[in-house]
């Protein structure tokens, strides 16, 4: 149950999507903090636009890893569009049973990775779909695709740079600056390739239980 403020907010963050938006396609994005909800609970969502995006919502336990041990970073469909040299389609957006049971798809080629970051020990469950969405200590991200200069710097296609590891966020971090952070050195340390995007993070009051 929201507030009168909320409703208010939400009306104009809306109508001006509605006079500025040139791409109808271009996802929306809602962020919703405690001061303008009545209950105090925060909310981060987005719409999923597109015209073929996978509505699977995944579940990912938490896990251990061994140390030094590498984790791959998976192109996506979203992120730019099929790349079938990589295994990428729409559907399914990713096949990769060494994440979870809801990643393994029985006669589907395995997605291949972009490249490889090092793993950290202990990675935290979350829920996952065509996008990542919490994880098991509240940690909520949204997206909005936008168009910067930066995202033009490393193709797939030369052989380096990452999408925006939203996931590689909710596996390792708690809170929205650790996440920021952590992507934020991952674009500088292998260079970004895909869609630019605004990302929204936030950590909700009530922790879940997984």
């Amino acid at each position: 149950m929201w507030g009168k403020k909320f409703f208010a907010t939400l009306l104009a963050g809306l109508t001006a999507v509605a006079v500025t938006s040139t791409d109808a396609s271009a996802c929306t994005v809602m962020l919703v903090t405690k001061d303008v909800s009545v209950d105090g609970s925060v909310l981060v969502a987005h719409s999923n636009d597109g015209f073929s995006n996978d509505p699977n919502v995944a579940f990912v336990p938490a896990k251990n890893h061994p140390k030094g041990s590498k984790r791959p970073v998976y192109p996506t469909a979203a992120a730019l569009s099929e790349i079938p040299e990589y295994n990428c389609f729409n559907q399914p957006h990713l096949v990769a049973p060494e994440r979870s049971d809801d990643y393994n798809f029985p006669g589907k080629p395995h997605t291949k990775p972009l490249g490889y970051i090092t793993q950290v020990e202990h990675t935290y469950a979350y829920i996952d779909g065509d996008y990542s969405i919490m994880n098991e200590h509240g940690l909520m991200l949204g997206e909005c695709t936008d168009t910067s200069a930066y995202l033009r710097n490393v193709p797939y296609t030369e052989g380096g740079g990452i999408f925006y590891q939203r996931r590689a966020a909710l596996e390792c971090c708690k809170t929205a600056r650790e996440a920021v952070e952590l992507m934020g050195t991952l674009i500088d340390e292998y260079g970004l390739w895909g869609t630019a995007e605004t990302l929204t993070a936030r950590r909700a009051s009530t922790l879940l239980n997984f």
